[in-house]
């Protein structure tokens, strides 16, 4: 519904305090969806350029492959559960947290020792690779020539190698990360220096597949290698309760990736076993030491014997002594169990004062000791100082781990030897009784010849050491078989197995992320474009800051074909429809009068609705236009009405009279008044009564019923203002797409202070297909923002810095939106 003048004081509170800040979510869809339409061919684009680019990155990367392998680590041997046992029981007493010992495992698996092993083992430190088709392709055992290095390691090197026929070009050739400018021809096993020392080519596969190819080599140090494995090779647990674990390896080539596996899983078994053969090969060592001593004191005694037995002429003293050897059989049993067992301690109690003492020594295990606590005690001393060496393998010496078993394996060698020398005094003790027994049985042979006793003491000492002697026999031969038969407590359930298909790069995943980037892309920008953009988009962004009412919509115009300044008025398009519904509103505000048209700034249209809106009026009423605007001329130009021409401006400086400037019917029933010559004080013509005189004649003598002021824009210049005073309406053009937002609030200000007689809001260049923004031209005319006329008189609107900033930001708009639209 129309608003009349009365009705403008009820809406003085109406206005939106917070437009600024208000966010409507229906407008904003339908924007989104509007900039999607009008701008499809750049999201297209994006989408073609971003998976275009996708595709190629995905084909330029090298294709990665994964091969698993799954083992059981078993936990039930007897010696393992004794020695976790007893370590976890230290570790409690001490207050250290025991740690899961599956765990440990994994670390051992993917530890920098056994995968340095392993890049030893495979040469992995030299690697190859060709492109096929812009991809990169590892190579391995299928590799058609092989480098030899011979000579260490002297840094990063890499080169290119094309194979043609029995002769590869060696080019492109990089050390330590900068090239070198080497390139060379020659043959298969013929020798070359490069920077990091000779090289020899050997062939290993039929080239004919590879022949023109380039084979690119790189050689980087075992460190290097190593890194890179470590982060290409992961352990994971698979069951927990079922001890199983998973090893898996990702590779850029299938075979190598398997190959890796298998190596590592071996080397992992040999070390567990090397582990357990410690123990055993040190207590190997100790009795192949006591043997040789035993056995040259055993020769001793047997080379005395029968010395003894040729001076005393005794050949058999069985008969002489078998009384005394009934008697004492028991005795001397005893005895030299009593001894052998006392000579076997006090061996190993020096060997542990002598030895053990150092890093990483083991104690022999013997099994004569006849005492299961001391064995024990060995045994698990034993198990923690080969856990302590594991460690110390990938650790430091000063590591908390290593320091707290050192501590530990310390305690326990100072308890082992207390227990020792108890058993030894015990023993001692023992050995002192049954030499009393056998002191008492000598005392009662008095009549026995002293050469018999003497042989009989010679006789016990072979005996001991021929005793000491098969127990250390047996040992070793119970060592050798121990050694024989251990073996790793593990088992593979899975060997190494795999899909032949790459698992990266993963191309559906790359695309469409791809896809989404593409569509991110032009949105983010159109995005930032819209909250950028301060214009008025359409009808709404006027109602929600202004109270003025709106006359009506004036849509797009494109200008008429046959080059008129004016809409065709029998035409039924839309213009010329808005054009009649303005005229019909204005006379219902207004049955006559004076309208004066402005505006905020030029390119709002102002001319184009002034015109046109007296061509439409002169149709049923008697209508003059007068071009207020003596600045810029801009509907005196379009008219054809040259600024020497007299006007109003000579007008107002009183050198014609109204009938030397009125042109009498220029358009049907129009009459219209050019602006004249361009005077340098176009603001001091208006304030003269000239111009409220001119309204009256043309008013009351002419008996013109509307007067059309097409005057300069408002904010610019005082010229609007000034003219203001004879309107009874103002008509105030907000063109969509150019109207700054925030000038609004101001304008609304404007409005209910009263400074523009009756205003009335006329929104122009609204699309008529109901389009959120529209910034298309095509009037064929435009203040511009650089306002001048170049006669030196210097007028301007004068735009200040922020403003032209917003112009051109609003001009590029509307160039991205419309860039096929003047």
């Amino acid at each position: 519904m129309l608003q009349t003048p009365d009705s403008q004081a009820t809406n003085q509170n109406t206005t939106p305090k917070n437009a600024e800040q208000s966010t409507d979510i229906l407008y904003i869809a339908l924007t989104c969806l509007h900039v999607l339409r009008k701008n499809w061919y750049w999201f297209l684009l994006s989408i073609i350029v971003c998976m275009s680019t996708a595709y190629i990155f995905t084909l330029r990367q090298a294709r990665v492959y994964s091969q698993s392998a799954t083992i059981l680590v078993d936990g039930n041997d007897a010696k393992s559960s004794r020695s976790n046992r007893a370590f976890s029981a230290i570790q409690d007493f001490s207050g250290i947290q025991t740690t899961d010992n599956l765990q440990d495992e994994i670390f051992k698996l993917t530890s920098r020792r056994l995968i340095s092993s392993v890049v030893e083992q495979l040469h992995l430190d030299v690697s190859y690779s060709t492109t096929r088709k812009l991809t990169p392709v590892s190579l391995f055992t299928d590799s058609p020539i092989q480098a030899e290095f011979l000579e260490a390691y002297k840094g990063d090197i890499s080169f290119d190698a094309e194979i043609d026929g029995n002769k590869i070009h060696v080019s492109n050739t990089r050390y330590k990360g900068k090239k070198s400018g080497f390139e060379k021809t020659l043959t298969f096993n013929e020798p070359f220096k490069t920077p990091t020392g000779i090289v020899v080519f050997k062939k290993t596969t039929n080239t004919a597949k590879f022949n023109n190819k380039t084979i690119h080599i790189t050689r980087t140090s075992i460190n290097s290698a190593t890194n890179y494995y470590r982060n290409c090779i992961s352990a994971k647990e698979n069951n927990k309760e079922a001890n199983l674990v998973t090893i898996t390896c990702h590779d850029t080539n299938f075979e190598r990736a398997g190959k890796v596996l298998n190596t590592l899983l071996e080397t992992y078994k040999a070390d567990i076993v090397e582990s357990k053969n410690s123990v055993a090969n040190n207590t190997a060592k100790f009795i192949d030491e006591r043997i040789e001593l035993i056995g040259g004191q055993l020769s001793d005694v047997e080379r005395e014997l029968v010395d003894f037995k040729q001076s005393s002429n005794m050949l058999d003293f069985n008969l002489n002594v078998g009384n005394y050897l009934a008697q004492s059989t028991s005795s001397h049993q005893a005895l030299i169990d009593l001894e052998t067992r006392l000579a076997v301690v006090q061996s190993l109690r020096d060997f542990i004062y002598s030895h053990a003492t150092s890093e990483g020594k083991l104690i022999p295990v013997l099994g004569a000791l006849g005492n299961a606590g001391i064995e024990q005690q060995i045994n698990e001393y034993n198990t923690l100082m080969v856990e302590r060496n594991n460690l110390l393998a990938n650790s430091s010496p000063t590591a908390n781990p290593i320091v707290e078993r050192d501590r530990i394996l310390s305690a326990m060698r100072t308890t082992i030897c207390s227990s020792i020398d108890n058993y030894i005094s015990s023993i001692k003790i023992q050995i002192s009784k049954a030499q009393n027994e056998d002191n008492r049985l000598r005392s009662a042979m008095t009549s026995a010849p002293q050469s018999e006793i003497k042989t009989l003491d010679i006789t016990r000492q072979q005996k001991i050491k021929e005793a000491l002697y098969t127990f250390l026999l047996n040992k070793r031969e119970e060592t050798a078989l121990q050694l024989a038969i251990n073996e790793a407590n593990v088992s593979i359930v899975e060997y190494p197995y795999g899909y032949g298909s790459p698992i990266s790069p993963h191309t559906n995943r790359t695309m469409l992320i791809a896809l989404i980037i593409a569509i991110i892309i032009p949105s983010g920008i159109f995005w930032l474009i819209i909250m950028l953009d301060n214009t008025v988009h359409n009808r709404k962004d006027i109602e929600d800051r202004l109270s003025s009412p709106i006359l009506c919509d004036i849509p797009h115009w494109e200008g008429s074909a046959d080059g008129s300044p004016f809409v065709p008025q029998k035409s039924n398009n839309p213009v010329a429809e808005a054009f009649r519904i303005l005229r019909y509103n204005l006379s219902m505000v207004m049955q006559k009068g004076v309208i004066v048209v402005t505006s905020s700034t030029p390119s709002q249209g102002k001319s184009f609705i002034s015109r046109n809106t007296s061509a439409f009026l002169s149709m049923r009423n008697k209508t003059v236009l007068i071009d207020a605007d003596l600045r810029k001329h801009t509907t005196s130009n379009i008219f054809n009405a040259r600024a020497g021409h007299n006007g109003l401006s000579s007008y107002l400086a009183r050198q014609c009279e109204i009938d030397d400037i009125l042109i009498k019917n220029y358009s049907e029933n129009l009459d219209f008044i050019p602006a004249g010559v361009r005077p340098p004080n176009p603001t001091e013509l208006l304030t003269s009564s000239r111009l409220d005189k001119l309204i009256d004649t043309l008013r009351n003598d002419y008996g013109y019923e509307y007067i059309i002021i097409d005057t300069t824009p408002f904010i610019n210049v005082a010229d609007a203002g000034i003219v203001n005073r004879v309107a009874d309406t103002t008509l105030y053009i907000i063109r969509v797409g150019v109207e700054d937002r925030r000038f609004l609030p101001e304008l609304e200000k404007q409005y209910q202070d009263g400074k523009l007689r009756n205003m009335y809001v006329v929104a122009n260049d609204v699309n008529s297909g109901n389009d959120s923004h529209s910034y298309g031209y095509g009037y064929g005319y435009g203040y511009g923002y650089g306002y001048g006329y170049g006669y030196g008189y210097g007028y301007g609107y004068g735009y200040d810095e922020k403003q032209k900033r917003h112009s051109r930001i609003d001009g590029l708009l509307r160039k991205i939106f419309h860039p096929t639209k003047r």
